[in-house]
């Protein structure tokens, strides 16, 4: 009796001599395949600063508006954008005389989210969305492009968070946000120092 074994490319053939007769066995590898799907969520994440914590008017001339500005800049990954919000710190006004509180600065008509915006005129704290690189909404905010541009339209702070900024797309970025800050008061207006403070909200959206 004689053996033989061949291999013949990935298939195993064996051969067996037996009486005249050759008896061959043919044996191929099984294959078989599985997916596996992969699956995550990745969360939102926000950051937002802004180039100052303070923002000084110098000294106040009645009857001569002063003006000052705040950038705040935002970072998320979030992609339906983000709202950008304000709000006075006060319950009644904005900014307060320091040693005499009962004595405040009249503030614009409060922003409303949507039309009590208007033009600079007479007196009064107001503040105005003059640029954005996120989103800037003409309609409410003016054409102008610089903070002591005459086509600003302004408001006063609400005393609860109201939308000044609505971005509704993904952004790889980071965006900022420019705010002008402008006021006059009248002749009237007891002398000395006055303060106060605003705080702005970020909200990513889904």
């Amino acid at each position: 009796m004689k053996n033989k074994t061949l291999l013949r490319w990935s298939t195993l053939v064996f051969g067996v001599f037996v009486g005249g007769i050759v008896m061959i066995t043919v044996v191929q590898a099984a294959t078989k395949t599985e997916q596996v799907t992969l699956q995550l969520t990745v969360e939102e994440v926000l950051a937002m600063s802004v180039d100052s914590a303070s923002v000084n008017f110098g000294t106040l001339t009645p009857g001569t508006p002063v003006t000052g500005s705040t950038t705040v800049t935002v970072t998320t990954n979030a992609n339906g954008g983000y709202d950008l919000k304000v709000k006075r710190d006060d319950a009644d006004t904005t900014m307060d005389h320091t040693s005499l509180p009962s004595f405040n600065i009249t503030d614009k008509t409060a922003w409303d989210g949507s039309s009590s915006s208007a033009t600079w005129s007479g007196t009064g704290l107001g503040f105005s969305v003059y640029s954005s690189t996120a989103t800037k909404n003409t309609t409410w905010w003016g054409s102008g492009s610089a903070c002591d541009d005459s086509n600003n339209k302004y408001a006063g702070f609400p005393s609860s968070y109201v939308t000044i900024m609505d971005h509704d797309s993904y952004s790889a970025s980071s965006t900022t946000t420019s705010v002008c800050y402008k006021v006059d008061v009248p002749s009237t207006q007891r002398s000395g120092v006055y303060d106060g403070t605003i705080t702005y909200q970020a909200t990513s959206k889904p």
